[in-house]
């Protein structure tokens, strides 16, 4: 059985003692991991695999009775339960979205996580290119946004958070990107063990 995918810390760790309780008691190793909200486009694309596997569903059935005809009904329920099986195993995890980090060895790790099954890379970054940790609201808001970015990446559960926080670092080729996430006291203070004098720290409920 493969193992669940929980956090940033999982596949993408490059450390032999990730998960051990005592490693999550240095002040720079972090991780937190968020469910995305299900709201607008997202939730409409989980309605509508519904509504699709259930119209496969039964327009399997009505096809193989125009053939076979009774020999359908169980037939049918039978390649439709199995298909219906399949695409929920391969295909829902892209509609059960958590967004994760870690600050682990010296690196900020960002990932996407679809149904503790798979995830995807988004960034692994040296916490030595991070140039900026500051709350997204007010002031610090408008300056984030007043500035280009090569790349953008968003770790937020819902754009309407009142935990936001944008990560500006280096990228590769010389230029700027931000990451958007939401703020956790452990993750912050790992933040500020790296980026001390750049990151402004503010209370966060978790």
């Amino acid at each position: 059985m493969a193992k669940r995918i929980v956090s940033a810390l999982g596949k993408f760790s490059n450390s032999t003692v990730t998960g051990n309780d005592d490693t999550f008691k240095q002040v720079n190793i972090a991780e937190y991991t968020v469910e995305k909200k299900k709201e607008g486009k997202y939730q409409l694309m989980r309605v509508l695999f519904f509504v699709i596997m259930a119209a496969v569903f039964i327009g399997l059935i009505v096809l193989l009775y125009q053939f076979i005809q009774y020999v359908a009904i169980i037939v049918g329920f039978a390649f439709a339960g199995m298909g219906g099986w399949m695409l929920y195993f391969f295909l829902y995890r892209y509609l059960q979205i958590e967004y994760s980090y870690a600050i682990e060895n010296s690196e900020l790790i960002c990932t996407e996580i679809y149904g503790n099954k798979s995830d995807k890379l988004l960034l692994r970054t040296r916490m030595s290119s991070v140039e900026r940790v500051v709350p997204y609201e007010g002031e610090y808001k408008a300056q984030i946004d007043s500035d280009t970015y090569e790349t953008t990446i968003e770790l937020r559960s819902t754009p309407a958070t009142d935990q936001a926080y944008a990560v500006v670092y280096k990228t590769e080729s010389g230029g700027k990107g931000v990451v958007f996430l939401e703020g956790s006291n452990k993750t912050l203070k790992a933040f500020k063990y790296y980026c001390s004098q750049n990151t402004v720290i503010k209370e966060m409920r978790r």
